[in-house]
């Protein structure tokens, strides 16, 4: 049904991994524009990654000399990461009083500014799928990681 891509040599496998993980990285911290977003993304996202490029070197060692392809899971990553940036806390003016904070979705399409008080309704929905959206992407990275695993060849 979805085509691998060609093989890729381990080690460039590997280089590609870590630019994605860092820059990656930087995109959701610069996305975030609340302390929340910082929070979430420093005590799950940061670990996470770190342990990705530690399980994935180790493996690129152990295989060097080998190849991998990459899968169709690799765009169902992206799509996630996508999700992620727009749903996480983009204004939470306010929040320490007990007010929910907006996401990047209503900032970026709806009435909301970056920063400053709004009476403009929240959208509840992307407000809340936010922590499950990071999971989600987490688990597809953690599947995509595996499948690459699965298919390297000699």
């Amino acid at each position: 049904m979805f085509k691998l891509s060609p093989p890729i040599g381990l080690l460039k496998l590997g280089l590609l991994l870590t630019a994605y993980c860092g820059l990656s990285l930087v995109l959701f911290f610069l996305a975030s524009n609340t302390i929340i977003g910082w929070i979430i993304y420093f005590v799950l996202l940061l670990p996470f990654y770190g342990l990705v490029l530690l399980g994935g070197w180790i493996f690129v060692w152990i295989n060097r000399r080998r190849t991998a392809r990459l899968s169709w899971l690799w765009a169902l990553v992206l799509a996630l990461q996508v999700a992620v940036l727009l749903t996480s806390p983009g204004n939470c003016y306010g929040s320490k009083q007990g007010d929910r904070c907006y996401s990047n979705l209503q900032v970026l399409f709806g009435n909301v500014a970056r920063t400053g008080y709004h009476d403009v309704p929240h959208w509840r929905l992307a407000e809340d799928a936010f922590p499950g959206l990071v999971a989600a992407y987490d688990a597809s990275m953690i599947l995509a990681l595996w499948r690459v695993a699965a298919t390297r060849s000699q």
